[in-house]
């Protein structure tokens, strides 16, 4: 590897399902009740796609489809906190680690600011990281967009991955 640092950036977006689905709304490994799911092969959750594509981008792995492919029924259903773990393992091999991570959100539902504190700690711990190492924004797009219309969620992440001091 070249340099001491490295900068990942990814994306994710999901539509919502329709009301009459059981399947539940997961946003960066937490559980949000009250609200329909994201129509995903896996359990949808657009910060840890995301978050698995800037990982992944910065270590100059593929994407999250490339990964783990929604034509694999192995991955129907998953909890996308397994793909992070094994981008994470291939983070440590090559004796990287992460230095801070943005997260930003549009969708015009759910508000994120009630779900923010109990996100960023579920973050902190699967990434190993001090809380104060993860930002996350959402806006609703003041409706100029599907996702600021409410129908669905648009993630970004962007991360910045470091050598590990000797």
């Amino acid at each position: 590897m070249k340099g001491a640092f490295r900068i990942g950036f990814g994306v994710d977006s999901h539509r919502f399902l329709p009301q009459k689905t059981n399947k539940k709304l997961v946003l960066g490994g937490v559980k949000i009740k009250g609200h329909v799911g994201l129509d995903s092969h896996s359990d949808g959750d657009v910060i840890l796609h995301a978050l698995f594509n800037a990982l992944s981008s910065a270590v100059g792995e593929g994407s999250i489809g490339q990964s783990f492919p929604d034509t694999d029924s192995k991955w129907k259903g998953v909890n996308s906190q397994i793909f992070i773990q094994e981008i994470l393992s291939k983070i440590k091999k090559q004796k990287l680690e992460i230095g801070n991570v943005v997260i930003s959100l549009e969708c015009k539902t759910p508000k994120i600011s009630p779900h923010e504190a109990s996100i960023k700690h579920n973050l902190a711990e699967l990434l190993g990281v001090p809380l104060g190492c993860i930002a996350i924004h959402a806006t609703s797009g003041e409706g100029l967009t599907s996702f600021g219309k409410g129908e669905g969620i648009y993630g970004q992440a962007v991360v910045l991955l470091q050598s590990k001091p000797k």
